[in-house]
């Protein structure tokens, strides 16, 4: 069974959290510039349920902004759970994601493996995720621009 958390519980667990952690506050969405990143902790809302949300945590590129993307270079999910729980997968995610070796050597795995797994063979249900995984999903959704300067910069 799924874990419930109120929308109305974690925002009010994360404000003072993430206050007291330097990152600013608009709507439902947190902010913190750390030099060539910046952090975001987004609460989204779901177009189905009321009840319903996701949290979205990004990271973008500072040297690539701006950009129309809506969460960042880099984008997960976290499930819901406790909310200390969610600010602890949240602070991890955010060590990985600025460490710019990490995620040089996790495009260049990606780069890998999408050689061996094209968009049109992942399309035609071809990959066999569990023997070949994917080894970093963030990369499916950034922009043309981020590959490059990763392996130009990082």
């Amino acid at each position: 069974m799924k874990y419930f958390l109120p929308e109305e519980e974690l925002i009010e667990y994360a404000k003072p959290y993430l206050k007291a952690k330097g990152f600013k506050k608009k709507n439902k969405r947190w902010t913190k510039d750390i030099g060539e990143f910046t952090l975001c902790f987004y609460i989204q809302g779901s177009c189905y349920a009321k009840e319903d949300y996701y949290i979205r945590p990004g990271i973008y590129i500072n040297a690539l902004l701006p950009t129309n993307l809506g969460y960042g270079h880099f984008m997960t999910q976290i499930e819901q759970t406790t909310p200390e729980e969610i600010m602890q997968k949240f602070e991890q995610w955010c060590k990985e994601w600025t460490n710019k070796t990490l995620i040089k050597e996790r495009l260049l795995a990606f780069i890998e493996w999408e050689e061996r797994n094209p968009l049109e063979k992942r399309r035609a249900k071809l990959v066999d995720y569990k023997n070949d995984p994917v080894p970093a999903e963030e990369f499916f959704m950034i922009d043309t621009k981020t590959k490059p300067y990763i392996l130009d910069n990082f």
